[in-house]
């Protein structure tokens, strides 16, 4: 487990923490079914986070000159003005541009590293399948067709022992161990009766592991009808329609083919 590794993943942890926070409905009414999310936030709540990430891309900065050398200072300070009370002032909270606008910042350092050809980890034998996906059952399908029909071996995290590791070094441990990643973008998260989406985790672990093996290393399987997040715009995947899976297996094989020159 490099320096580099352990910096993304903690990267990747902030990313989701932040995602959370964002979205936990605050309401009073929560069995009336109302949505109440924060307009601002305590730095008692979020500004650990702030810190650790200027810290982490600090050490990136030293680690990757080349590549985050000029990247922008992070603003830890919370700039949100809050009236007094008449027990006091209230400290300045961070505001949910600011929290929007760190998140950005996490994107765009994966953004850089899975476009980047510099200090790119090089292929370890044997050649290995990271399997990431959410609550779906559809990678049940994958792995044996890349296994069986395509000859590769593959990981899928909930199937490795634990060995008292948290997910975040498990996820680290076993992504050593593989060289490229096909993640299963299935519809487990309702937004409302017209949106399903892929799972937050799901979508850190695609910025992840883009970071890890390069961008050309991931392949993303959509299940059709699912909302594809802004960040994502403009990057190849295989569609496939719901409950059909191995509607795409014919791409993705060509797809792995070429990966692996087979």
């Amino acid at each position: 487990m490099n320096q580099l590794s352990i910096l993304m993943a903690k990267l990747a942890g902030i990313r989701q923490a932040l995602t959370d926070v964002m979205e936990e409905n605050v309401s009073t009414s929560l069995n009336q079914g109302e949505v109440r999310t924060r307009t601002s936030f305590h730095p008692e709540l979020v500004a650990h986070y702030f810190s650790q990430a200027g810290g982490h891309l600090d050490k990136l900065k030293a680690l990757l000159p080349d590549l985050y050398e000029d990247f922008q200072v992070i603003d830890i300070e919370p700039s949100a003005k809050m009236l007094s009370t008449s027990n006091g002032p209230i400290p300045n909270h961070f505001s949910r541009a600011q929290i929007e606008r760190l998140m950005r910042d996490i994107d765009q350092v994966f953004e850089i590293r899975a476009n980047s050809e510099l200090e790119q980890p090089k292929r370890q034998a044997p050649q290995c399948v990271f399997i990431s996906h959410g609550h779906s059952n559809d990678w049940r399908v994958v792995q044996p067709f890349i296994e069986k029909d395509i000859g590769l071996p593959t990981i899928e995290l909930a199937q490795e022992p634990n060995l008292g590791r948290t997910i975040i070094e498990k996820l680290i441990d076993n992504a050593d161990r593989c060289d490229s990643a096909v993640i299963v973008m299935t519809g487990d998260d309702i937004a409302s009766e017209d949106e399903r989406r892929v799972r937050e985790n799901v979508m850190h672990e695609i910025g992840f592991f883009q970071g890890r093996y390069g961008r050309n290393m991931v392949v993303l399987l959509h299940e059709e009808g699912v909302n594809v997040p802004t960040n994502l715009s403009g990057v190849a995947y295989i569609p496939f329609p719901k409950g059909k899976i191995d509607a795409g297996f014919h791409v993705l094989q060509r797809e792995l083919n070429a990966l692996y020159k087979r």
